[in-house]
């Protein structure tokens, strides 16, 4: 191979790897996966940045990161609006954000006593538009938002009053048909 080859395929190889890095996984525990950087409380193998994330700043750049995940970790934090402060912070304008967390009305909301919040599907909606904690978390925009109401048998009527009705009539219920999961992204205004 030729000195030009191997500098080109150098500079693929440092691309993604670059590309690699601009993805962030909150809370990634022990199986993180390797395209993401992986911050977690805990120092598991794989883990990129050992780090509480309630202590502020976080030891990450401004604008950092184009993609960011927490799937089950933000019911855990009690700070939600220094949490999505610092997500704000580190995260690129235009980023997208993908959170997932159990709803108020799921059985899992409750059943771990980690858990010190329980969220609506409306939990990120004053962080976005003209909401009220927007000068504390730096503005998003919500993208999408859906709940996944478990095993289908038993969630027809909820899956029944939510598509005919909209998700706000169902919440309403939402302890006589319980959902599951939350599943919302947001992209970052900046």
């Amino acid at each position: 191979m030729d000195t030009s080859s191997c500098e080109k395929l150098r500079e693929c190889k440092n691309k993604s790897q670059e590309k690699m890095k601009r993805k962030l996984d909150i809370g990634c525990g022990r199986f993180k996966d390797p395209e993401f950087t992986g911050i977690d409380i805990f120092d598991w193998p794989g883990v990129d940045v050992v780090w509480n994330m309630e202590k502020f700043p976080w030891p990450i750049e401004d604008n950092s990161f184009d993609y960011i995940k927490a799937i089950h970790v933000v019911e855990h934090i009690n700070d939600q609006a220094g949490f999505f402060r610092e997500i704000h912070r580190v995260a690129a304008a235009n980023a997208i954000v993908h959170l997932e967390t159990p709803h108020y009305s799921s059985r899992d909301s409750w059943a771990d006593p980690t858990h010190v919040r329980h969220m609506s599907l409306f939990f990120t909606d004053q962080m976005t538009g003209n909401g009220y904690l927007v000068d504390t978390t730096g503005e998003f925009e919500l993208v999408n938002r859906r709940v996944n109401f478990g095993p289908f048998l038993g969630s027809m009527r909820a899956r029944l009053i939510s598509s005919l009705f909209g998700y706000e009539k169902w919440e309403r219920s939402a302890f006589k048909m319980p959902a599951r999961n939350i599943y919302i992204d947001l992209k970052v205004v900046k």
